[in-house]
């Protein structure tokens, strides 16, 4: 659930909803085809719920479908309410799934859960772009089939040990074996002199297969990153902040995912920012660097 206490969810604003199979329901759909150009053939069941999601302005006239998406286990929509609601929008989702699941159980009585109890929310603050989201709902079966079809890309493992700490990893593990590491840190004390001359090695390294280590925290960083994935270099990205439990990568770093150019390596508890979490990220970055890391 992403229900935030302090926001007014009868309130104008723009929601993306994300709500699960249940278990022993049917897929949603299947899909095939390439990354480029997905084949979405959508269930009895999908075909039920697409209605039932298109039927909302139906439920209230000021809600808005922005945009959606039928995956095998679960879906997305963006909806806009348009103004003020009668009921907290929450209220509305849940008659639609009662209104889905009770179409779909006179259709076919064997089915008895059709979503999980609960939904996940995000709603649109100042900062989010709603492109981002659109584009990011519209892409899902994209991703889906980039990782069917690189399945060793998109790894992920809950605890793996890294110099006698456990770490969550999301992306190509294969990275951490590469002998060519290299841990990327610009301090405030590097004259520019010495950044650029640091900047020019490991452009180097990219070019030539290494990998650069870390966790991008400041600008100069950030733009390291950025030529090294100009040049299809290889990066493993150490987070402060630990993966949800279904959580992908957002649109960049999953597409770096899928060219095998990205490993993200996370805490199983949020490290609060700050100077001493950067000290450490940055140790831990050199630590991987240095070490050939077994993953058996």
């Amino acid at each position: 659930m992403g229900r935030d206490p302090k926001h007014d969810y009868r309130g104008r604003s723009i929601y993306h909803i994300t709500i699960g199979k249940a278990p022993h329901c049917p897929s949603f759909c299947q899909i095939s085809g390439t990354p480029d150009q997905p084949v979405i053939n959508k269930s009895a069941v999908g075909s039920i719920i697409e209605r039932q999601i298109l039927n909302f302005p139906n439920l209230c006239p000021a809600l808005q479908i922005l945009q959606y998406a039928i995956m095998p286990d679960h879906i997305h929509f963006a909806i806009f309410a348009r103004e003020y609601l009668p009921r907290a929008l929450g209220s509305y989702i849940g008659m639609m799934k009662v209104k889905t699941g009770q179409i779909i159980r006179e259709a076919y009585p064997q089915i008895s859960d059709i979503f999980t109890p609960d939904f996940h929310d995000r709603y649109l603050l100042p900062r989010h772009k709603l492109d981002h989201i659109i584009t990011y709902i519209r892409e899902n079966p994209k991703r889906l089939l980039e990782r069917i079809l690189n399945p060793d890309f998109f790894q992920r493992l809950n605890n793996i040990n890294l110099n006698g700490s456990l770490w969550q990893a999301y992306g190509n593990l294969q990275l951490l074996q590469n002998p060519f590491k290299a841990p990327v840190v610009i301090h405030r004390a590097d004259t520019e002199s010495v950044a650029d001359y640091k900047t020019r090695r490991w452009r180097h390294l990219s070019e030539n297969g290494g990998v650069l280590v870390s966790p991008f925290i400041s600008p100069a960083e950030k733009e390291v990153r950025r030529q090294c994935e100009d040049v299809n270099g290889k990066v493993i990205l150490i987070t402060n902040k630990p993966l949800a439990e279904r959580e992908k990568p957002a649109a960049h770093d999953f597409n770096q995912c899928a060219k095998g150019q990205l490993l993200i390596l996370a805490p199983h508890t949020p490290l609060p920012p700050g100077r001493k979490t950067f000290l450490h990220l940055n140790s831990t970055a050199e630590s991987i660097a240095l070490s050939l890391i077994s993953l058996c």
